[in-house]
Order: C-alpha cells, then structure tokens, then sequence
C-alpha cells in the first residue's frame, strides 16, 4: 500500500464519521424540537381534559342524567380528541425523524462499503 492509498482511506473514513456525526447531530436537534412541542401538546391535553372534567362535574351538580347529549360536553369531548390527535402527532413525527436518521446512517455505511468493494 502506498502512502496517497493510505491518505485516501483514511480521509474516506474521516469523511464518513463526520456525516455520521452531523446526521445524529441534525437527529438530536429535530427530536428535541419535537419533544419540545410535544410537551407542550400534553398540557394541552391535560388542561382539555380538566375542563371537560369541569362540565362533567358541573352537570353533576345540576343533577343531569344524560352527560352525552349536553352540547358543552360534546363541544369539549371533540376538542380533548383534537388534542390527543395532536399528541399522537407529535409521536410520529419523531418515529419519522428516528426512521430518517436510520435510513441516513444506512445510506452512509452502505455507500461506504461499496466504495470499498470497488478498491
């Protein structure tokens, strides 16, 4: 082995960790965002569900037998989904974000190797 096929290689390497590094980098700070957001989205949740809780109780007290057809629980019940759909949201967005950077590190092994085939 000459020394430029030792300088060549080991720059390839060099090359490869630093896309590794900056894909896992990229990785970490969308998945903080998206924790960021979903943290936020869960006490969304929480306060949707405490008022809904709210009318349950204050129907409660009015002495209501059929919760289910007060329009104000309706009303509340379809905005805590809305929210919960907001929270699952947030999950897949970061289940994409850790298939992205799988799929990124694979794509950077595999051309890798394939480089190291042709050599």
């Amino acid at each position: 082995m000459e020394a430029s096929d030792i300088v060549e290689k080991l720059s390839r390497l060099i090359l490869k960790w630093i896309r590794l590094a900056w894909a896992w980098v990229m990785k970490f700070v969308k998945i903080r965002i998206e924790k960021f957001r979903l943290r936020k989205a869960q006490s969304n949740l929480y306060q949707r569900k405490s008022r809904l809780g709210a009318e349950f109780y204050s129907l409660h007290r009015q002495g209501e037998k059929e919760f289910l057809k007060s329009l104000v629980v309706l009303q509340q019940l379809k905005i805590v989904e809305e929210a919960e759909s907001r929270v699952f949201a947030v999950h897949d967005r970061i289940e994409a974000i850790e298939k992205e950077y799988r799929g990124r590190k694979e794509a950077i092994r595999g051309g890798s190797a394939n480089r190291r085939s042709v050599f």
